[in-house]
C-alpha cells in the first residue's frame, strides 16, 4: 500500500512502527519528569486525602469533592482521577512498622504517579492515532499528528504535575467513546459499539467535568463523517444510537451535578459580557501563539497587558478559522472540517464566554490542541499533494518541529520538581499572583522552615489583597471585603511574630482576622486569633485581657480549651 508521501510500509507495519513512535516519543518527552514531587495540589489530592489512602475507602470516591480535606475542597467531581490515585498510593506506599503511627503526610514516593500519568498521555495519543487512521487520514498526517501532540510543551501542566491528570484521563475515554462510536460497519457491531462509546463517556465525564463537550463532539462527527459505501439515510441513522445514548447521559449527569453531586462552587469573576468577548479574542490570540511557540510557559496567565490590537488579532484569527471550516465543507474536505469543529467546540467551553475562574490556561488545550494540528495536517498534505519535493519539505518541517517540542517539553518538566522550584519560576512570570505568593510563603514557612522568606511572601499577599481592596469602587464594601488567604496569612504573620516576641505586631495582624464578621466557615481561624491575642496579652502580664481572649477562642473552638489550660499553665 503506498500513499503521496511515498510509504510503502504495509498498514500492519505502519500501524505498529507508528504507534511504538508515539509511546517512544511520550517516555523520552516526560522521562525528566519521573523524579519530581508532590506539588501544588497534589497535596489536597494525595498527600492529604485520606480516602485515597484507604482502599476500603474506594466508593466514598464516588461521593465527594476531589478535594475532600483541607481548604481546596471545591466543586470537582473527579472520582476515577481519585481512583487511579489510590491504585498508585496503593502500589507505592510501604507501610510503618508495627507500633508505628502512619503520619498525616506519609512518606511516599511519587515515581509510580508521574508514570502513570505519562502513561495516560501516551494513551490517549495512541486513540487519537486509532482515530485518524479508522477516519483514513493519510499517512502524513496520521503519523505526524499524534506525535505532536504527544511532545507539545503545553502538556507539561497536565503530565509534569500530577494532578493534572484529570485532562489525559478524560482525553483517553473521550476519544475512545468517538472509536466505539464508529463502529458501524454490522448491527452486531454497532450496537456494542455504542455501548461501549456509552460506558467510555461515562468514565470521561468521571474524570473531568470538560467531557460534557462529548455529545456535541459526536455531533460533528455523525454530521460531518462520510457515509462508506451506498447506504444513504439507512447507513446514517444508526450513527444517531450513540449520540441519543450521550444526550441522556449528559441529561443524568447535569441532573445528579446540580443535586446530589453538588459540593459548592468554584469562585469565577464577575465580568461583563463586553468584557469577556474582548478577553475572549485576546486569549485565541495568545492560545494560537502558544500552539506553535510554546515559551514562556506558566500556570497563572492573565490578559493584564493584552491590547485592544490583540483582540483584534484574535477576532480575526477565529474569523479565519470559522471560514476554513466553511470552505472545507464546502469543497467536500471533510476531515480537515472535523478538525476545526474539533478545535473550536472544545475550545468554545474554555474561551471565556462563560466566567471561569482564570481567563487562560495551558491544561485547557489539551483536548482542541488534537482538532487544531489535525486540521493544520489535513491542509498542509492537500497543498503538497502531489508534488514530491514539498512532500518532502512539509516532512522535514513536521520532524523539526517534533524536536523543538521535544527539547520545550524536557526543559519544562524540571520547574514542577518542587513547590519553591515551581512558585519562584511562576512568579518570575506573574509576581502579583496572591495565591502563588501565598502557598510559596506555606512552604517556606511550614516545609522548610524558611520563616524570614514566609514572612516576606505573606506580607505580599496582604499588600495584593489591600490593592484590591483600594481598587473597588465602594469604598465602604472595601472595608469589608476579605479573603481565606489573607486570613491565613494574618495568621502565620500573627505566629512568626509570636514566637520572635514581637507581641506588638503579632497582636495587630490577629486583631486583623477578629474583625471579620464570625460565621460557622471562619469560626476555627478567628478561634486561632483569639487564642494567638491570649498569647500576646499573657506574654506581657496582662492576665485579664489574655482570659478574655482565650474564653473567646474556646468558645468558637471548644477543643482549644487543652492549649488554653496549658499556656496558663507554662506562665505560671
Amino acid at each position: 500500500m503506498t500513499d503521496e508521501s511515498g510509504v510503502r510500509l504495509p498498514p500492519s507495519a505502519f500501524r505498529l512502527i507508528t504507534a511504538l513512535a508515539i509511546a517512544v516519543a511520550g517516555v523520552v518527552a516526560y522521562s525528566t519528569s519521573f523524579q519530581n514531587e508532590f506539588v501544588w495540589d497534589d497535596a489536597s489530592s494525595i498527600q492529604v486525602n485520606k480516602h485515597v489512602k484507604d482502599p476500603s475507602q474506594f466508593f466514598q470516591l464516588f461521593r465527594e469533592d476531589q478535594h475532600p480535606f483541607g481548604r481546596g475542597q471545591g466543586n470537582f467531581y473527579r472520582p476515577l482521577v481519585a481512583a487511579s490515585f489510590m491504585l498508585d498510593f496503593a502500589l507505592s506506599h510501604k507501610p510503618p512498622g508495627p507500633g508505628v503511627e502512619e503520619p498525616v503526610v506519609p512518606d511516599v514516593s511519587p515515581f509510580l504517579f508521574h508514570i502513570s500519568n505519562t502513561l495516560w498521555h501516551i494513551a490517549a495519543a495512541l486513540l487519537l492515532f486509532a482515530l485518524l487512521s479508522r477516519l483514513g487520514a493519510p499517512r502524513f498526517v496520521q503519523a505526524v499528528v499524534p506525535i505532536i501532540y504527544v511532545l507539545h510543551p503545553l502538556h507539561t501542566e497536565a503530565i509534569a504535575y500530577i494532578s493534572g491528570r484529570a485532562d489525559p484521563m478524560s482525553a483517553v475515554f473521550m476519544y475512545a467513546a468517538l472509536w466505539f462510536a464508529m463502529w458501524d460497519r454490522t448491527a452486531g457491531r454497532r450496537a456494542a459499539g455504542a455501548a461501549l462509546s456509552a460506558l467510555c463517556f461515562c468514565a470521561a465525564l468521571m474524570s473531568k467535568e470538560a467531557a460534557f463537550i462529548y455529545p456535541v463532539l459526536l455531533l460533528l462527527f455523525v454530521m460531518v463523517r462520510p457515509v462508506e459505501g451506498n447506504g444513504g439515510l439507512r447507513a446514517f441513522l444508526p450513527r444517531l444510537i450513540p449520540l441519543c445514548l450521550a444526550i441522556i447521559l449528559m441529561a443524568i449527569y447535569a441532573y445528579l451535578r446540580m443535586t446530589v453531586l453538588h459540593f459548592g462552587s468554584n469562585p469565577t469573576p464577575d465580568t461583563s459580557l463586553g468584557q469577556r468577548l474582548t478577553e475572549l479574542c485576546q486569549a485565541f490570540a495568545w492560545y494560537l501563539r502558544l500552539l506553535f511557540v510554546p515559551t514562556g510557559l506558566h500556570m497563572e496567565r492573565t490578559l493584564a497587558g493584552a491590547s485592544g490590537w490583540t483582540a483584534a488579532l484574535g477576532a480575526g484569527l477565529l474569523a479565519a478559522m470559522l471560514v476554513l471550516l466553511v470552505e472545507n465543507l464546502w469543497h467536500g474536505k471533510r476531515r480537515a472540517a472535523l478538525g476545526w469543529g474539533w478545535f473550536l467546540i472544545a475550545w468554545f467551553p474554555i474561551s471565556g464566554i462563560f466566567p471561569l475562574n482564570a481567563p487562560m490556561a495551558e491544561h485547557w488545550m489539551y483536548v482542541p490542541m488534537a482538532g487544531f494540528f489535525w486540521a493544520l495536517a489535513e491542509t498542509v498534505y492537500s497543498v503538497c499533494k502531489g508534488r514530491r519535493g514539498a512532500t518532502r519539505i512539509a516532512a522535514a518541517a513536521a520532524y523539526g518541529l517534533c524536536a523543538f517540542f521535544l527539547a520545550l517539553t524536557a526543559a519544562r518538566n524540571p520547574v514542577w520538581h518542587d513547590n519553591e522550584r515551581l512558585f519562584r519560576s511562576t512568579l518570575a512570570a506573574n509576581p502579583n499572583s496572591v495565591r502563588v505568593h501565598y502557598n510559596l510563603a506555606v512552604t517556606y514557612g511550614d516545609i522548610e522552615g524558611n520563616l524570614p522568606g514566609a514572612r516576606r511572601h505573606y506580607e505580599t499577599v496582604l499588600a495584593l489583597y489591600e490593592k484590591q481592596k483600594r481598587a473597588a469602587r465602594d469604598g465602604t464594601q472595601a472595608e469589608e471585603m476579605f479573603w481565606d488567604e489573607e486570613l491565613e496569612s494574618h495568621l502565620s504573620l500573627g505566629r512568626i511574630y509570636l514566637g520572635k516576641q514581637d507581641y506588638l505586631q503579632a497582636a495587630e495582624h490577629y486583631a486583623a482576622v477578629l474583625r471579620i464578621k464570625p460565621d460557622e466557615q471562619h469560626k476555627p481561624m478567628m478561634a486561632a486569633a483569639a487564642l494567638g491575642m491570649g498569647q500576646c496579652y499573657l506574654a506581657v502580664g496582662d492576665i485579664q485581657h489574655a482570659g478574655a481572649f482565650f474564653k473567646q477562642a474556646v468558645a468558637y473552638a471548644p477543643e482549644l480549651q487543652h492549649q488554653v489550660q496549658q499556656a496558663l499553665a507554662d506562665s505560671g
